[in-house]
């Protein structure tokens, strides 16, 4: 009976009453049959989160500072301290592994929208292939988040032997699932979201929660850049940018509350946060939406390294308005007076998943490596003109850079990582970087007095699959 439930053991922690779904009918129990009711699904909160915040522990971005007042470290739960220092055993048998669980649960909703709404009652062929085209991208979506937490980073030479994470294609909790390799999870996620982007809408449906074409498109250029497959990163990178390629100027943004605490939400246009950023639901600059299951993700819990300090300046808005000197407001614990680095308090609902800015830096980082340094600056100086003040904004051209195209390449991934940090983003892109001898790195935390070293490629990089699924699964292969 245990090989019934197979991984899936998340149902019993996190689905419930998941059983709905199956051929039998259960007394009292609603069973979707309408395009409606399968449309409604994908408006459930259920699917409107996405990954797992405390990943960006484990990176060079995050410095958990310790003692009183202002300790950041032991207020921390178990897992997100073994996550801070590098230990693969983040969770154990009867913890709950928020990533596993919530992303498969997201996938169960996703393939029970995929796999059935061409049978459904009711609207035109259409509206049904655009339905489950959001389906296909969410599951891609999800599955490429996993197999990049518990898996090693792709690499077409050992990709179709690497164990990656289970492809769940059924909305069947009693299904057997294996362990799927990291190329086979790859090549579900390329196959689910090339046939996505077919019938995707070019705008989202009643909110950005909601995918669109755009979206899709952006998908696979980040599919293809994790890949090293700069060509179709760079093809998908155009062809969302083509759709939608609007940026926010954040010189018009402004700190309006002196900490991470939302304003009310039933209120139309009311800012959501610290700031008066617009949430993920109306940023201009969203194509899918998606926010952290908890909102805030790690604002007021972490702080930016050193390092991450170091690569902004007062001029960038990012800075302002997503980083404070102290905290809480009153009395304040002034983290740049003590350790020389601000506390990360972006507290705005922000979108985790899929927008615009990344799919410049994408385009920019694809033309950098190609040598087209002009344009890979030309999508840069774009974004900046965005994010710092005008007063201090340069115009860069390559010669800035002695037209040097590793010179312009790694200040493209510096640019990535200022705008994207502690989106969940930044361990992906550390793993990748890893394959590459000049950009590999030792990254070190220091927590009770003890210093705890992540090396390039380590072991440790790859979290370590969830015993209350393993368990069930002993011929599962276990990361090393």
């Amino acid at each position: 009976m245990k090989i019934k439930y197979l991984y899936i053991a998340f149902v019993f922690l996190s689905l419930g009453s998941c059983k709905k779904f199956l051929d039998i009918v259960p007394k009292d129990k609603f069973i979707p049959s309408t395009v409606e009711d399968y449309e409604n699904m994908l408006n459930y909160a259920t699917v409107s989160t996405y990954g797992d915040y405390f990943e960006d522990l484990i990176t060079d971005d995050a410095f958990l500072p310790e003692g009183q007042p202002g300790n950041l470290y032991t207020k921390q739960r178990l897992s997100a301290r073994k996550i801070y220092t590098f230990n693969k055993d983040v969770y154990g048998e009867g913890d709950n592994d928020i990533l596993w669980s919530e992303g498969y649960k997201r996938i169960f909703y996703f393939n029970t929208v995929a796999n059935n709404i061409m049978k459904a009652q009711g609207s035109t062929e259409a509206e049904k292939r655009s339905i489950r085209a959001e389906a296909l991208l969410g599951r891609a979506l999800e599955h490429l988040m996993l197999v990049n937490v518990y898996g090693k980073h792709y690499d077409a030479a050992t990709a179709g032997t690497d164990p990656g994470a289970p492809l769940v294609l059924e909305a069947d909790i009693s299904a057997k699932n294996s362990r799927n390799t990291v190329q086979e999870v790859y090549n579900q996620v390329i196959a689910d979201a090339e046939e996505a982007v077919k019938d995707l809408p070019l705008k989202n449906k009643i909110s950005k929660f909601r995918a669109c074409k755009a979206g899709g498109y952006a998908f696979l250029s980040r599919v293809y850049l994790f890949m090293g497959d700069y060509a179709n990163a760079l093809k998908n990178a155009d062809l969302a940018l083509g759709l939608q390629n609007e940026l926010a100027n954040m010189n018009g943004y402004n700190v309006i509350v002196p900490g991470p605490f939302p304003n009310d939400p039933n209120i139309p246009g009311a800012p959501l946060g610290w700031t008066n950023i617009p949430n993920a639901e109306r940023h201009p600059e969203s194509l899918v939406a998606r926010t952290n299951l908890r909102p805030f993700g790690l604002g007021m819990d972490v702080c930016a390294t050193p390092e991450l300090t170091s690569l902004f300046s007062n001029n960038d808005r990012r800075w302002a308005l997503y980083f404070a000197n102290a905290w809480p407001p009153a009395p304040p614990f002034n983290y740049m007076d003590r350790y020389g680095v601000k506390i990360f308090l972006r507290g705005d609902y922000y979108n985790n998943c899929l927008a615009v800015p990344e799919v410049y830096l994408n385009r920019a980082e694809c033309k950098a490596r190609a040598n087209n340094l002009s344009g890979a600056l030309a999508d840069i100086n774009k974004l900046r003109l965005n994010r710092i003040v005008p007063a201090a904004y340069h115009e860069f051209t390559p010669a800035d850079f002695n037209n040097d195209s590793e010179r312009v390449l790694r200040f493209v991934l510096e640019e990535r990582r200022r705008e994207l940090v502690f989106t969940g983003m930044r361990v992906i892109d550390l793993k990748r970087l890893n394959k590459e001898t000049r950009f590999q790195k030792t990254i070190t935390h220091v927590a009770e007095g003890v210093t705890y070293t992540l090396t390039p490629n380590s072991p440790n990089y790859l979290r370590q699959i969830w015993p209350a699924a393993s368990v069930f699964n002993p011929d599962w292969t276990l990361n090393p």
